[in-house]
C-alpha cells in the first residue's frame, strides 16, 4: 500500500467496536452521523487505463535537512538530484518496490530505472530562497492550505511511535490519546478557523476524530508538513 492510498485510507480508519452504519453512494436514506459510504461499482473510462498516482511533492526549506529525515526513519531511498540551476534543484526518494518484507533491496540505478513504473514517490523541489533573500516556507502546521498531510503505512505503530520520539520528531497526537484541542490538529485536523462553528458542532467533531485516529498517530515533518502514521492492519470498517 503506497502513501497515495494511505492517503485515501487515513480517512476511512475507525476502531471496532465504532463501525459506523453503511450506505451506497445511491442510497437515499436518511443516516444519523457518523455513516460510512461505499463508493460507486461504474467502471473507470478505459481510456485511463494505465493511470495511477506516481509520486507527490512537496516544496522543502532545507534539502539536506529533509532527505535526512524521510532516509533515516522512515527507510526512503534517495533516488536522485536533479540541480536545475544555482538556486533550484529536484529530488526524488522511494522505496524499493519490490517487497516490504526487507528481501527486495534496490540499487539507487534500479529504482531510478523504475521510477516511471513506481507509485509512491516523494519529490522534493527545493528553492533556495532563503539564501537570496527570501523567506522560508510556512508547513502545514502553520498555514492551512489544500494541502492535508502525508499518510504513511507502517507494520507496527508502536515501535514506529517509539522510533519517533528517538528521533526527536514533534508528535501532535500519539496511539490512543483524543486529538488535542490546540496546535495544528486542534481546529480540527488542521483545517483551519473553526470559530464559526458552535461548541457542540466543535465537540462532535472533535469526538468523532479522535475516534476515527484512535490507532493512528500524527506528527511533523521538519518542514512542518503533517504526517499520518497508519497501521497497516487496520480495523475493517465496513464488516
Amino acid at each position: 500500500m503506497n502513501l497515495f492510498i494511505a492517503f485515501v485510507f487515513a480517512f476511512i480508519s475507525a476502531t471496532l467496536s465504532c463501525a459506523p452504519p453503511i450506505r451506497r453512494q445511491d442510497d437515499s436514506t436518511q443516516s444519523t452521523y457518523p455513516f460510512a459510504e461505499i463508493g460507486s461499482d461504474d467502471p473507470a473510462d478505459p481510456v485511463t487505463t494505465g493511470y495511477f498516482f506516481n509520486h507527490f511533492s512537496l516544496n522543502t526549506n532545507n534539502l539536506t535537512r529533509s532527505v535526512d529525515f524521510y532516509t533515516r526513519v522512515f527507510g526512503m531511498r534517495h533516488m536522485f538530484t536533479y540541480h536545475l540551476t544555482e538556486h533550484l534543484s529536484v529530488t526524488y526518494l522511494g522505496h524499493s518496490q519490490g517487497g516490504r518484507n526487507g528481501s527486495a533491496y534496490q540499487t539507487a540505478e534500479e529504482l531510478l530505472r523504475n521510477k516511471q513504473n513506481s507509485a509512491g514517490l516523494l519529490e522534493f523541489v527545493y528553492f533556495n530562497r532563503t539564501s537570496i533573500g527570501g523567506e522560508p516556507i510556512p508547513g502545514s502546521d502553520v498555514r492551512t492550505s489544500t494541502f492535508s498531510h502525508v499518510g504513511i503505512i507502517v507494520p507496527d505503530p508502536k515501535a514506529t511511535q517509539a522510533r519517533l520520539e528517538e528521533f526527536g520528531v514533534t508528535i501532535y497526537k500519539k496511539i490512543a490519546e483524543p486529538m488535542p484541542k490546540d496546535g495544528p490538529l486542534g481546529t480540527p485536523f488542521a483545517l483551519g478557523d473553526a470559530s464559526f462553528l458552535s461548541d457542540e458542532a466543535f465537540e462532535e467533531i472533535q469526538e468523532q476524530m479522535t475516534k476515527l485516529n484512535q490507532l493512528n498517530i500524527f506528527a511533523a515533518d521538519p518542514d512542518g508538513n503533517l504526517l499520518e502514521i497508519l497501521p497497516f492492519n487496520e480495523p475493517d470498517l465496513f464488516g
